[in-house]
């Protein structure tokens, strides 16, 4: 029975996919050659016995290569191709983001860490205070938290304990938690209005209505008002901000 290695899509399952196979001028396909000091042209070419153009002689034969259904699999003993997969630029194991070799012992523990840390938050999230509560479902949620019952907040909880083990448990140690509540409650409660696409954020009071900050690329209006919250200019606000919630 032939040995095979089977290459999967990394969160990408399209119909096909042809994998970028040549280096050209448009579209550069390199390998950093950290022995002979310099960056080397690739192309796969199915009858060379190198994925390096500069070790290929002028016969070469392009071939697609083609992923079906998010995977590639290829015979053991193509070393040509495996060498080429192995050093592209788009494997996952060279810091790339399209694909990698498909190990099953590395899916199963990562099944059971995923596992752990299900468990571990639904652990923490029972044993949560309710203003902590109320606080992560605002910041994960759009669901209004001050009109839940307790009940409902455990069940709302413990969904994102579920869905977002991670980064749940990451918010319950947060030692900017409040922060990050308090500028989600005074976007929701209309202290700050965000405007121009979500770009600008302006205070939305009865006499200042004045811009504080654009928000950076690529950030929320949410994140970026805690971020605003710990310099000079926002720390009065912020002050401001917290004995409003304290009455």
């Amino acid at each position: 029975m032939k040995k095979q290695k089977t290459y999967i899509l990394v969160n990408k399952s399209p119909l096909s996919l042809i994998l970028q196979s040549r280096d050209s001028k448009r579209k550069r396909l390199l390998y950093n050659d950290t022995e002979k000091k310099k960056q080397r042209s690739l192309r796969y070419a199915s009858n060379q016995d190198s994925p390096f153009i500069d070790e290929q002689d002028e016969n070469f034969i392009c071939e697609p290569i083609v992923f079906e259904d998010g995977l590639l699999i290829v015979d053991e003993n193509n070393y040509n191709l495996n060498r080429f997969l192995e050093i592209h630029p788009d494997n996952t194991a060279n810091n790339g983001s399209l694909f990698e070799l498909f190990d099953p012992n590395k899916n199963a523990e990562e099944k059971l860490r995923m596992e752990d840390l299900i468990l571990d938050a639904k652990i923490a999230a029972r044993n949560l205070d309710p203003e902590k509560m109320a606080s992560i479902v605002r910041i994960f949620s759009d669901v209004n938290a001050d009109s839940m019952t307790l009940q409902e907040l455990k069940w709302e909880i413990r969904k994102i304990a579920e869905f977002y083990p991670e980064d749940f448990l990451e918010a319950v140690d947060d030692p900017d938690l409040f922060v990050d509540d308090l500028g989600v409650k005074a976007i929701r409660d209309g202290y700050v209005s965000v405007r121009n696409g979500g770009r600008d954020v302006h205070y939305n009071l009865k006499d200042n209505k004045k811009r504080m900050f654009s928000v950076p690329m690529n950030e929320s209006a949410e994140s970026a008002l805690v971020a605003w919250f710990k310099t000079e200019d926002g720390h009065e606000f912020y002050q401001y901000l917290v004995k409003q919630y304290e009455q």
